[in-house]
């Protein structure tokens, strides 16, 4: 990718004053850094594993559809309740199929440590303070040419800010430190799970604006079936490098009620497409801990052994 030094097409969504404070759930942040990447920073964030953020197809969040899908969720069961159509789990497999994330054996870390805030802040952030603007960090972001890991750790708090824990605030969460600290594990952390959990904890208070609602924006879509709808969607691994806002509308559109408000016209995915997909997704979390396991051994041969794993992962 080639860094290009020139402002990001501006669009109606982000320029409308009332809908800016409102989507600060959704990845736009991220979307338009795109066009910023070096290649070397791609790189970098491919051995993060973290290169499906780096595709994003919507950046937008349909609000109507997010607030209806998380009145469904039974916090008992930790699904989604759909009448007439059957439950849709909240799950790290979930989490996995629609964003791509880690599947990790690492918890994430995401707490206030005040050492490393002090360290970290100091060092990336001279004169912005620890929890700077998220704008701000952006532009840092986009004028940045480094690889290494002051730009990792600048990216994963950026897109922890922007995806996995967006924040209401206009600065970036200051509970990001201690995953950044340890910059060369993030791909061991478990974050389909972190993911997973904080919906569920917010969805429990009867809220989640702090917690990932483009998780249940794609998985509400992602579940249909929506073969007879003539869809021309990408290949891909992942939901969030499949559905763009103009299929995701053509969907809502097939799918809602009467009552113009619920969905549920379509018919949900067979339990056998739902069946290979939480497959795929224990495979990949199965191969991590081999190769982490593999790694562990002394000598060479373990190092190699881990290599040839690695290479189904």
């Amino acid at each position: 990718m080639a860094k290009k030094r020139k402002a990001a097409a501006g669009n109606e969504e982000e320029d409308a004053p009332r809908a800016r404070k409102r989507n600060r759930a959704s990845p736009i942040g991220l979307v338009k850094l795109y066009d910023f990447i070096l290649e070397d920073q791609a790189r970098a964030v491919v051995e993060m594993e973290l290169d499906s953020l780096l595709h994003i197809k919507c950046h937008c969040l349909n609000n109507k559809l997010i607030n209806w899908f998380a009145s469904l969720y039974d916090k008992n069961t930790r699904e989604f309740v759909i009448p007439g159509r059957g439950r849709i789990p909240l799950d790290e497999e979930s989490v996995y199929r629609t964003l791509g994330l880690p599947y990790g054996t690492n918890p994430v870390v995401y707490s206030v440590d005040h050492e490393v805030e002090a360290a970290l802040g100091a060092l990336l952030f001279p004169t912005d303070g620890s929890t700077p603007l998220t704008s701000r960090v952006y532009e840092i972001l986009k004028d940045m040419t480094d690889s290494g890991d002051a730009f990792k750790q600048t990216f994963v708090m950026y897109i922890i800010s922007n995806v996995p824990s967006p924040t209401t605030r206009n600065c970036v969460s200051n509970r990001c430190y201690p995953v950044m600290a340890n910059i060369g594990n993030v791909h061991t952390l478990q974050w389909c799970k972190f993911v997973a959990d904080q919906l569920h904890d917010e969805l429990c208070k009867g809220s989640a604006s702090q917690a990932c609602l483009f998780h249940l924006q794609l998985l509400s879509v992602d579940s249909l079936d929506v073969s007879g709808l003539n869809l021309d969607l990408p290949q891909a691994r992942f939901a969030s490098n499949i559905w763009s806002k103009e299929d995701i509308d053509k969907v809502l559109l097939a799918d809602l009620q009467n009552d113009k408000v619920s969905h549920g016209k379509l018919e949900q995915k067979s339990n056998v497409s739902n069946l290979i997909g939480a497959f795929a997704s224990g495979m990949v979390g199965l191969m991590g801990s081999l190769v982490q396991g593999w790694t562990s051994l002394q000598g060479n041969a373990g190092i190699d052994m881990a290599n040839r794993f690695a290479d189904y992962g």
